[in-house]
């Protein structure tokens, strides 16, 4: 897919914490992931729908743009009780990433929204999941701020509260020294169970993968002949300083300064394979008893 028709949104500023890769790559992933995904739910709500199970009504058709009513992909049900499944394009599904903003005071990450739109152009349960993995590391991010506040010239950084965060050149160069910029940028993995109980808790007991097939989350309400999901999330993050010219009011002279944003980029892996897929309608039939 050709990035020339973005290239015009990624002018430099002053101001600019995301370099210009990460912004195009941003874009990328939200209108080929996002597009892909949508397109492989689409085509399992389609499989479920033309399977003859008799009681299995797939719901309603997966829509564009993200939902925060709770339930799963495919809100589908067997003989009246609820058949959530949370579909996922592959076994090495893209979560998304993007730029975040951090408050020390509160512990609270926020994503930044999209500059035009002013959305933010993340799936809820993905956008969870990686705020939960990223919560993992507020303790290093807090060891961060609170040495760049210690750090030249004082009158500016001393009542540095979060990230975006800016500093001095010298200042940058000395908190990576000291490895802190390095206990940030760090892959984060989370258990399978972490995954199982955060759809748990939305009465999500099953995940449909690409090429892996169904699997279920913690219990199997319908005792499908299918394994339990066996998988992780990894979460890259990293504090990632923007080529953007920017100086603290210094006198004699300015002191030439950079500023960073957080970025966070998931992954969602799944291992294993099941022997039935609900992206076949053989399968979907085979797997609830129709000979």
């Amino acid at each position: 897919m050709s990035l020339t028709k973005y290239l015009h949104q990624v002018k430099p500023r002053d101001e600019s914490y995301v370099n210009h890769v990460d912004r195009i790559q941003d874009l990328f992933i939200t209108e080929t992931v996002g597009a892909r995904g949508l397109a492989y739910e689409r085509e399992v709500h389609k499989v479920v729908k033309s399977a003859k199970v008799s009681g299995l009504l797939a719901g309603g058709r997966p829509a564009p743009g993200f939902s925060n009513q709770g339930a799963g992909d495919l809100e589908a049900t067997y003989k009246g009780n609820p058949f959530y499944v949370e579909v996922k394009l592959s076994a090495n599904e893209q979560m998304g990433g993007g730029s975040f903003r951090y408050d020390m005071a509160t512990g609270i990450f926020t994503p930044v929204p999209d500059k035009k739109t002013g959305e933010v152009k993340f799936d809820p349960d993905d956008l969870e999941l990686m705020l939960k993995t990223a919560k993992t590391k507020a303790s290093a991010i807090n060891d961060y701020i609170k040495a760049a506040r210690k750090t030249e010239p004082r009158e500016f950084t001393k009542h540095i509260s979060g990230v975006p965060i800016k500093v001095s050149y010298a200042a940058r160069d000395e908190l990576k020294a000291k490895g802190l910029t390095n206990k940030i940028a760090t892959n984060i993995k989370m258990t399978a169970r972490f995954i199982i109980n955060h759809y748990n808790k939305k009465g999500v007991y099953y995940i449909q993968v690409g090429g892996a097939g169904l699997f279920y989350m913690g219990k199997n309400p319908f005792n499908l002949d299918v394994p339990a999901l066996d998988g992780e999330i990894q979460v890259e993050m990293g504090l990632r300083f923007g080529g953007g010219k920017l100086f603290f009011n210094t006198e004699p002279e300015r002191t030439p300064a950079r500023s960073a944003g957080l970025r966070l980029q998931g992954r969602l892996k799944t291992k294993g394979k099941s022997k039935y897929s609900l992206d076949k309608v053989e399968d979907v039939e085979k797997l609830f008893g129709v000979k």
